[in-house]
């Protein structure tokens, strides 16, 4: 009892210390006064001046559009968290919306002219707005996105790099980066930090988990807390899915993974965790600005999490023909084309990309497979399709972006291929 009681306050001491960290950064960054800021914010604004809310940048592939929308938003939270105390305005996070004139004219008016923000925005914690506000002070948002890419390509390295002595592994992972069209992260602020966060824990995940499962444990409340701090609801499930996925494969391929009965309690333990962790720190934030605001922050925060639910779509996008629609939309994604769901285009690449792996498969089949890891990548991967399913509407509507958290189910295929195969003859009965 007592032990359990000790992991217990140890968890709670991580998720405290993680929260006390990234608060603060973000405090620190809403100190930078908007005047050191303001030049290079001048030239973001800039960038948006003639550009629509959401553009697909490669003809007729809608997985190519860059969510312009978001960032806009992003950019004017992060200069309204400059006006005033740097503690208040951190927590109580507001923009102008530009009414009639769209997100793009509210970012101008509001960092131009002086706009007072008139949309309350403190669902979320914005932890975005650190880089944004520190990194504005020596680039522009090109420059940051920039910088976003290049970080991941060195995280992505090092990664690479642990994996060197299971070179299978660290092949699969590269492929799945590839399916997703991870180089598309470019295109938005928002769409880098959930990958950035995967592939920053994923190293320590690799470094750990030969100390111990409860090292797997505790990275999973810095990735829950983490993830909830810096994104918008885009591939979440990534921080905890691809690092726990990697990290099964190569106790499999080393012989120390053991059954799937055996795995499945670190799986659930580390799931629950992260989830426990994630949905906290969003309470922490509704807590903190119902606190602040002397208004009920947990009303608007619950309205919106109804809508992505179960909102009426057809102001933004085709009516989705059923309760599958979303993440079918997802898996059309990774294949490409103009629309969200074309049943006869993802019928033949499904088809055809499942045929081509199962050829491979019973062409090179090896004698002593591996069930148990298939079983472990399959529960896994199973985690994406169920969140499509419980953020209906809005794995549909953004699915042009929430398709990168496919790069779990890609890499669970790929993986759970590679580990059933030998390329060395061996004798069949």
């Amino acid at each position: 009892m007592n032990n359990i009681v000790k992991s217990i306050m140890k968890h709670i001491g991580i998720y405290i210390v993680t929260i006390i960290i990234l608060w603060g950064a973000l405090i620190v960054s809403a100190s930078i006064p908007n005047e050191s800021i303001r030049e290079n914010m001048e030239k973001s604004v800039y960038t948006y001046s003639n550009v629509e809310p959401f553009e697909i940048t490669q003809e007729q592939q809608l997985n190519s559009t860059a969510d312009h929308y978001a960032d806009t938003i992003s950019l004017n939270i992060a200069w309204n968290m400059g006006v005033g105390d740097s503690i208040t305005s951190s927590i109580d996070t507001k923009y102008y919306d530009g009414e009639e004139l769209g997100e793009n004219a509210g970012l101008y008016y509001t960092v131009i002219e002086g706009k007072e923000p008139n949309i309350d925005y403190t669902r979320y914690w914005h932890g975005n707005s650190i880089f944004i506000r520190v990194l504005h002070l020596v680039t522009d948002v090109e420059g940051i996105k920039t910088i976003g890419l290049v970080t991941l390509g060195i995280l992505v390295s090092i990664s690479l790099y642990m994996l060197r002595k299971n070179i299978g592994i660290a092949l699969c992972l590269v492929l799945s980066l590839l399916a997703v069209h991870t180089w598309n992260i470019r295109l938005a602020l928002e769409y880098q930090p959930a990958f950035i966060l995967t592939f920053l824990l994923l190293p320590i995940y690799l470094y750990l988990e030969r100390k111990g499962d409860h090292y797997l444990s505790y990275l999973s409340v810095i990735g829950g807390v983490s993830i909830a701090f810096f994104d918008f609801l885009t591939t979440e499930t990534m921080t905890i899915l691809l690092p726990l996925a990697i990290v099964l494969c190569v106790r499999c391929k080393e012989e120390r993974s053991g059954t799937f009965s055996k795995n499945l309690p670190l799986i659930i333990q580390c799931g629950a965790i992260w989830g426990i962790s994630y949905v906290s720190t969003f309470i922490t934030k509704w807590s903190l600005a119902s606190i602040i605001t002397k208004e009920n922050a947990f009303t608007n925060a619950l309205s919106s999490v109804g809508e992505r639910v179960s909102g009426d779509l057809t102001h933004f996008a085709e009516a989705p023909d059923s309760f599958l629609s979303a993440p079918l939309a997802n898996i059309m994604m990774v294949f490409g084309g103009p629309s969200r769901v074309n049943y006869i285009r993802l019928l033949i690449f499904t088809t055809f990309s499942l045929l081509i792996l199962f050829s491979i498969w019973y062409l090179f089949r090896s004698t002593r497979p591996k069930k148990e890891i298939v079983k472990c990548l399959g529960f896994l991967a199973s985690v994406v399709f169920v969140r499509y399913l419980v953020l209906n509407n809005h794995s549909y509507l953004h699915c042009f972006f929430t398709y990168r958290a496919m790069i779990t189910v890609i890499f669970a295929l790929f993986a759970s291929l590679y580990l059933n195969i030998s390329l060395k003859q061996e004798k069949r009965k």
